[in-house]
C-alpha cells in the first residue's frame, strides 16, 4: 500500500456504485483486482497549469522581479508564459507552472533519501539561494508547497511576484498574507529534504548547523551551506517516478430500461447502433460489418438458388 495524502476522489466500499465527479464522469478501479481500497495514489500531484498573478502598475518589485525573470531561462525557476495589463492597468503575469508533486509528497514517495540524493534534491535550490543574496537572480513570494518535484525528478522553484494576487481574486489582502520570501523558502526546502535522511548519518549535524546558520544569515552563511552540503557526499542521480493514477474516469453507464418490451427493445438496437453487436468477452462487432455480411450471405443463397433451380430446369 502507497502512503501519502489522501486523494480528493473517492471510491464507495460497493464498487457498482461509483462516486460521480463535478463533470458528470465516474471514478473507477483501473484494476478490476481489489486488493486495498487506497485512494491515495497521486499523493498530492498538481497538473501543469498557468497561473495569472495580478499586480498592481505602480508596483517596482513586481515589475522588477517580471524583468528578470523574464531574462533568465534558469531550470529550477518556473517561466514566464505572458506578460500584459489588464483593463485596470495592473501588470499581469502568466507563469507555466509544470507537472509536479509538491517536495514533502515526493519525499513520502522516495522515503528515506540517501544522502547522495539528499544533495541532489537540496543542492539546486541552495544554488537558487547563493545567487538571489549574491543578487545574480530575483526571487519573489512562494510557499513550502510551491516546490516541486517535476516528472523528470527535478526540482522546481514556483514563486511568484511580491504582492500580486491571482487573477481571480482581490488584491492586496489575501496575497499579502500569504507572502513569503522565496529566498527562505528554498532553505526551508533544502531542511525538509535533510530532515528526512538517516539522524544516524555523521553529515546530519554539519548539514543541519549549517542551513540554520544560512536561513538568517548573509552570504558567507549561505555560500558555507551550499560548501558543506556539496562536501557531504557525490550527488546521486535517481529514478523519479510520476504518481501512477489508480483511477481510470469514464462516462457513467446509461440506466437499465425498466418500461414495456419495446422500450427495451429500442435500447437493445441503440445499444448495437452505437457500440456494435456484443460478442461475449467484452468484444463488440460493428454493425456495419454485420449487416455487409448479411447482404453478402443473403446475395449469395440467392444466387445459389438460382443456379441450383436454372439445372433443375434444364435437365
Amino acid at each position: 500500500m502507497r502512503r501519502g495524502r489522501p486523494h480528493v476522489v473517492r471510491l464507495c466500499a460497493n464498487t457498482r456504485c461509483p462516486q460521480v465527479g463535478r463533470d458528470g464522469r465516474e471514478a473507477r478501479l483501473a484494476s478490476a483486482t481489489l486488493v486495498t481500497m487506497d485512494t491515495t495514489t497521486d499523493q498530492g500531484i498538481h497538473d501543469a497549469r498557468r497561473d495569472r498573478w495580478v499586480a498592481s502598475s505602480t508596483d517596482t518589485a513586481a515589475l522588477a522581479w517580471v524583468a528578470d525573470r523574464t531574462a533568465t531561462t534558469h531550470r529550477h525557476l518556473v517561466p514566464v508564459a505572458a506578460v500584459g495589463r489588464n483593463d485596470g492597468g495592473g501588470l499581469v503575469t502568466v507563469l507555466d507552472r509544470p507537472r509536479g508533486t509538491p517536495l514533502s509528497a515526493a519525499l513520502d514517495r522516495l522515503g528515506a533519501p540517501t544522502t547522495g540524493v539528499a544533495v541532489t534534491l537540496s543542492v539546486p535550490l541552495l544554488e537558487l539561494f547563493v545567487a538571489a543574496v549574491d543578487g545574480a537572480v530575483r526571487l519573489g513570494a512562494a510557499g513550502i508547497d510551491d516546490v516541486l518535484v517535476d516528472d523528470a525528478g527535478a526540482v522546481v522553484l514556483c514563486d511568484r511576484p511580491v504582492g500580486a494576487s491571482r487573477d481571480d481574486e482581490a488584491p492586496a489582502a489575501a496575497a499579502t498574507a500569504t507572502d513569503v520570501d522565496a529566498a527562505r523558502v528554498v532553505v526551508l526546502a533544502a531542511r525538509v529534504v535533510w530532515e528526512r535522511v538517516d539522524p544516524r548519518d555523521p553529515v546530519r549535524d554539519d548539514v543541519d548547523t549549517a542551513l540554520v546558520l544560512a536561513l538568517d544569515g548573509d552570504r558567507t552563511a549561505a555560500r558555507a551551506a551550499l560548501d558543506v552540503v556539496l562536501a557531504a557526499a557525490p550527488p546521486r542521480p535517481f529514478r523519479w517516478t510520476p504518481p501512477r493514477a489508480d483511477l481510470l474516469f469514464a462516462e457513467p453507464e446509461p440506466p437499465r430500461s425498466t418500461g414495456t418490451v419495446a422500450d427495451r427493445l429500442l435500447a437493445v438496437v441503440r445499444d448495437a447502433v452505437e457500440h456494435g453487436v456484443p460478442l461475449g468477452a467484452g468484444r463488440r462487432l460493428p454493425l456495419r460489418r454485420v449487416v455487409v455480411g448479411i447482404v453478402v450471405a443473403t446475395g449469395t443463397a440467392i444466387a445459389a438458388v438460382s443456379t441450383l433451380g436454372a439445372g433443375n430446369g434444364g435437365s
